[in-house]
């Protein structure tokens, strides 16, 4: 047969764009399976060269193989992309040159196809379409679902189509031991130290409405409601509270932090693994800090598994520009762990959320946070230890607090900018002013 026509169909825009999906196919499952940034351009990658002299045996660049693509054409028994992420039902050719017809109108259209359909879509279109064939009514009542079974869950989604996700919940609720109500899944985090607490807080940030004001419906200090209040149309939304504090407890977590035998293990490394290096800062139990603990509190010290925290505080502005409607938030990091977890996102504590702008009362939103830690500090709670299987009682100490110069100023409760600007000294800035 000749096959003078395939030359010139490689040739072809559909099979140009048909390279190009398969090499953009090909390249984000190996990101995905050498956990690479997807969006790293910098580092090498070799793939696997399906065209007909290499048929998958030999990795090149993606370049090479690119002009392989083009100067071979592509192996015909390869419809199962298994060396380039496809794990079970094979998708549709995206390169594709017919070899049976010199007819080219037959040859599959790569435009129309999609890289990103996830891997159930096949399945569950089958199942959408073998219902549509079957049913005698109007045809077009089937076009959504037709679209639904093809459109991945979210951008970037592997594993699940919009219709294929229903159907996996659906049958969840058959027989399953979940939890009925979004209020018993809470009640379960909070049981494992996930929960916290929202405390009513004054308007301008005099008091928290806790303890001896728990009751209260306006600040003894400024006799601002406690409620929303709508200035022009003068009226109280009830229930509704101006501000709010979000606490999320410490204690439990810490707690929580010894009932994994990996972390628990993690948690003493700084004594049992560090390998201690005169002169070099490689951990924070290198640090001046460390060691004034170590000398002024060694009873503390003489616990490896007692927490040496850090903690920063910083405004975010999720407004888009809009002050008024920034956020505070606290955040409590745990130094006892080796370098590479030490800034990992699981093991840094968000602590407070404050609505609003604290200004320099920030101290009054700190209250229960510095309530528990000094708790933690003077008395301790009595924790379990699941990898020596002892219960021992759990110290911390804040070596530190990590802050930009305005947030410095607002914790400090100094001026941080123009007269007396200087948080260390205060009242005795020596300032001397420039003249234009």
């Amino acid at each position: 047969m000749d096959k003078s026509w395939m030359g010139a169909y490689r040739t072809s825009e559909t099979y140009v764009k048909g390279v190009a999906e398969f090499i953009k196919y090909a390249v984000r499952n190996y990101k995905i399976s050498k956990h690479m940034d997807p969006a790293d351009t910098k580092k090498k990658i070799r793939i696997p060269c399906p065209c007909v002299k290499c048929v998958n045996h030999i990795c090149h660049s993606v370049d090479v193989v690119d002009d392989h693509l083009f100067r071979n054409g592509i192996d015909q028994t390869y419809t199962n992309w298994n060396k380039h992420g496809e794990t079970e039902e094979p998708p549709r050719s995206y390169v594709y040159e017919h070899n049976f017809d010199m007819d080219t109108s037959n040859v599959v259209d790569s435009t129309n196809m999609n890289i990103e359909m996830p891997t159930d879509a096949a399945e569950t279109l089958e199942m959408v379409e073998d219902v549509e064939e079957n049913f005698i009514g109007n045809p077009d009542k089937f076009r959504e679902p037709i679209e639904d079974a093809e459109k991945p869950l979210y951008t970037g989604c592997l594993n699940f189509t919009k219709l294929s996700a229903i159907i996996q919940l659906l049958n969840l609720k058959k027989g399953n031991e979940m939890y009925s109500s979004t209020y018993e899944a809470k009640k379960a985090f909070k049981a494992m130290g996930s929960g916290y607490t929202k405390i009513h807080a004054c308007v301008n940030n005099c008091i928290l409405y806790r303890k001896e004001y728990t009751d209260l419906v306006a600040c003894p200090t400024c006799g601002k409601s406690r409620w929303k209040v709508d200035e022009q149309k003068n009226k109280i939304y009830n229930n509704i509270p101006a501000k709010c504090l979000w606490y999320f407890p410490i204690i439990p977590r810490f707690k929580r932090l010894f009932q994994s035998k990996t972390t628990t293990k993690y948690l003493a490394w700084h004594t049992t693994e560090r390998m201690v290096d005169v002169g070099a800062l490689s951990h924070p139990a290198d640090s001046p800090a460390w060691a004034a603990i170590d000398d002024k509190y060694p009873d503390f010290a003489s616990e490896p598994r007692n927490l040496r925290l850090g903690i920063s505080a910083d405004g975010v502005d999720v407004n888009r520009g809009n002050r008024s409607h920034s956020v505070w938030h606290v955040l409590t990091v745990i130094y006892n762990l080796p370098p590479w977890l030490c800034m990992k996102r699981k093991f840094i504590m968000l602590s407070l959320l404050i609505l609003g702008t604290p200004r320099n009362d920030i101290d009054v939103f700190l209250a229960l946070f510095v309530d528990d830690l000094q708790l933690l500090f003077d008395f301790g709670v009595e924790t379990y230890d699941v990898y020596a299987q002892e219960h021992f009682k759990l110290h911390v100490v804040v070596l530190w607090t990590i802050n930009d110069y305005p947030a410095l100023g607002t914790l400090s409760g100094c001026p941080y900018n123009g007269f007396q600007g200087c948080v260390v000294c205060g009242e005795e800035t020596h300032c001397i002013r420039l003249l234009e």
